[in-house]
């Protein structure tokens, strides 16, 4: 027969006491003397005795379990992310659980809908099809913590980490432009996403500093994943006027538009330019390397995740939702810089990374 777990009442028969004067001894309650707690304590040692965890988040009706809803993992930036998450949530004593959506609001509704009642707090970065929120209602009716990042629901009462997507997006079209390229396209996902929106602005500020007309032929909203990446690309490039460079806001549409323009024998770098809005460290590897932005996933998530614990642990109830806007760095490589034009930056060591960087832009060279 299988050995049934030590608990409290075993100890309480074997010290001869009762069973709630083990459970406070256990606990270290004043009420009860060093002696006794001593005692209690090396009982519950000598029989292998182990708190029921379960038993005890369910009389202080918590589950010590955050959830997690997320598009994708296999991308490195979610998987970063998801490493952030955990650190905190590991070292706070919490449990996650992470569920998928495919990028499918429906999904998302499901998801949403079976979390209710098993987690403390939710995490949520949104699906690119998701338009309405009302499945996050119930999350605040109950007063379950809920923190988005990356893709946020902006009319939702909930803390959110976002990037700064704007001005990024802005440094990597007006690099572009620094390095020669004059019909710079983008390719990203519908402009209902705040993400996309935002990537949007920065790439037209960046041509209006620069008195580029803006021309819609070259602003692609096919989506974000590969295959969506892939019919964005082909769209620009069977253009009578091609682009002669592309900003690409998603780790899958830039794999998607490097593989399509090694496939047509495009020169990257002389005369086709690429930048990417990715952290991916698979930029790096490519040849030749792409350009992209610093590692942040792991910051993003680390952030949310303690946003989300402090609300949990908070008994105040005076939390109020605030938003933490991440910055980035360009990481300059050869995808994007024309031989014959050169960077005329001004850079200095960067003590951390090793590489070069600009003082006002920050901007890492190699």
């Amino acid at each position: 027969m299988k050995k049934k777990n030590t608990t409290i009442y075993d100890i309480a028969g074997a010290l001869d006491i009762s069973a709630s004067t083990v459970s406070r001894a256990l606990r270290k309650h004043s009420d009860i003397s060093e002696a006794v707690t001593e005692k209690v304590i090396k009982m519950a040692k000598k029989m292998n005795y182990k708190a029921n965890i379960t038993a005890q988040n369910l009389k202080e009706m918590k589950t010590k379990v955050i959830g997690v809803i997320i598009p994708e993992i296999l991308h490195h930036f979610n998987m970063s992310v998801l490493n952030g998450i955990e650190e905190v949530a590991f070292r706070k004593g919490f449990h996650i659980l992470i569920a998928k959506t495919n990028e499918s609001y429906q999904r998302e509704i499901m998801h949403a809908d079976s979390l209710i009642g098993q987690v403390d707090g939710l995490l949520v970065c949104l699906s690119q099809e998701t338009k309405k929120y009302d499945h996050f209602k119930t999350f605040k009716q109950q007063e379950i913590p809920l923190v988005f990042f990356e893709r946020v629901a902006e009319k939702v009462a909930g803390h959110k980490v976002i990037m700064n997507d704007e001005a990024t997006a802005f440094t990597q079209t007006e690099h572009l432009i620094k390095s020669g390229y004059k019909r710079i396209a983008i390719i990203t996902g519908g402009e209902h996403l705040g993400v996309c929106k935002n990537r949007i602005q920065g790439y037209l500020n960046a041509l209006d500093k620069y008195n580029i007309k803006k021309d819609d032929d070259l602003i692609v909203t096919s989506g974000m994943s590969y295959q969506e990446g892939r019919i964005g690309f082909q769209k620009v490039m069977s253009l009578k006027d091609k682009p002669d460079a592309i900003f690409a806001t998603s780790d899958q549409i830039t794999m998607a538009i490097y593989s399509e323009a090694k496939r047509m024998g495009l020169s990257m770098g002389d005369n086709f330019g690429l930048a990417a809005f990715s952290c991916d460290p698979l930029l790096a590897l490519l040849e030749p390397a792409v350009t992209g932005l610093g590692p942040k996933g792991f910051e993003m998530g680390t952030m949310a995740a303690q946003m989300c614990i402090n609300e949990i642990e908070d008994n105040s109830n005076k939390f109020k939702p605030r938003t933490e806007t991440l910055s980035n760095e360009l990481v300059i490589r050869k995808s994007s810089q024309k031989t014959e034009i050169g960077l005329k930056v001004k850079v200095e060591q960067n003590p951390y990374l090793g590489h070069k960087s600009t003082d006002e832009s920050l901007i890492y060279i190699y």
